[in-house]
C-alpha cells in the first residue's frame, strides 16, 4: 500500500509538471498507408486513450463543422474513422473525404488526420498548402479545446484517489499499531500463563508425591487391621 501511494503521488507530481506542455501539443507531418499507398497526414501523440479520444473528436467535429465521423458509435469502434463527401468550408468549398486513424500507443493514443478530394488527391503541404494549414488548424483547435479539460479531470481524479489512499493508509497504520499492541499484550499474557503452568506443574508433582505417600500409609494401616 505504501508503494502504491508513493507511485501515485509521484505520478501526480509528474502530471502537474507536464500539464502545461501537454496543452501545447503541435501536430506534425506524417504519412499513413491508405488505398494501397503512403499518404500525407497530420500526426499527434496524446494522453487520452483511443476510445475517449475518438468520441471527443467525433463530437468536436459534429458541433463545430457539422459533419459526423463514421466508425465510432453504437456497436462500432474502428481504428479508421471517416466522413465521405462532406464539405468543410474552412478547408474547401469542394466535397472531400475526411479521415482519422487512432490507435493506442505506450502513453495514450497516436492520432493521424488526413483528407482527400477523390481517390488520389490527398491534402498535403506542397500541392495544397492552404487546405493543409486549415486541416492543421482544425486539429490544433481540437487539441486546445479538449486536452486541458481532459488533463484537469485527470488531475482531479488523481487528487481524489491520493486522498482516498492517504485515508486508507492511515486506517491501515492504525490497524497495524493496534494489532502490534494486541500481540505485545498477548505475549505478556502468554508469558504469564507459561509461568502459571510451570507453577501448577510443580504443585501437581507435589500433590502426586503426597498422594503416593498417603497410599503407602493407607496400605500399611489396612494390612494391620486385616491381620
Amino acid at each position: 500500500m505504501k508503494n502504491k501511494l508513493y507511485f501515485l503521488i509521484a505520478g501526480f507530481g509528474l502530471l502537474m509538471a507536464t500539464y502545461m506542455p501537454a496543452q501545447s501539443i503541435q501536430p506534425a507531418a506524417g504519412t499513413i498507408v491508405h488505398n494501397n499507398a503512403a499518404r500525407p497526414c497530420l500526426i499527434v501523440n496524446v494522453d487520452p486513450g483511443p476510445d475517449l479520444l475518438k468520441e471527443a473528436w467525433r463530437d468536436f467535429l459534429k458541433d463545430n463543422y457539422d459533419f459526423k465521423l463514421k466508425g465510432i458509435g453504437f456497436l462500432s469502434n474502428k481504428a479508421l474513422l471517416s466522413a465521405e463527401q462532406v464539405v468543410v468550408e474552412q478547408v474547401s468549398s469542394k466535397e472531400m473525404d475526411f479521415y482519422t486513424y487512432v490507435i493506442e500507443d505506450e502513453n495514450g493514443s497516436e492520432m493521424k488526420v488526413f483528407a482527400a478530394f477523390g481517390y488520389d488527391m490527398y491534402v498535403d503541404s506542397i500541392s495544397m498548402p492552404a487546405e493543409y494549414e486549415e486541416l492543421k488548424t482544425i486539429l490544433e483547435r481540437f487539441l486546445r479545446t479538449y486536452l486541458p479539460g481532459y488533463h484537469q479531470e485527470l488531475i482531479e481524479e488523481t487528487e481524489k484517489r491520493v486522498s482516498e489512499l492517504s485515508g486508507e493508509k492511515e486506517k491501515l497504520q492504525k490497524n497495524i499499531t493496534e494489532g502490534e499492541k494486541k500481540i505485545k499484550s498477548l505475549r505478556k499474557e502468554m508469558e504469564s500463563l507459561s509461568e502459571e503452568v510451570e507453577v501448577n506443574k510443580e504443585k501437581l508433582e507435589k500433590a502426586e508425591r503426597k498422594l503416593a505417600t498417603r497410599k503407602v500409609k493407607l496400605d500399611r494401616v489396612l494390612k494391620q487391621y486385616n491381620n
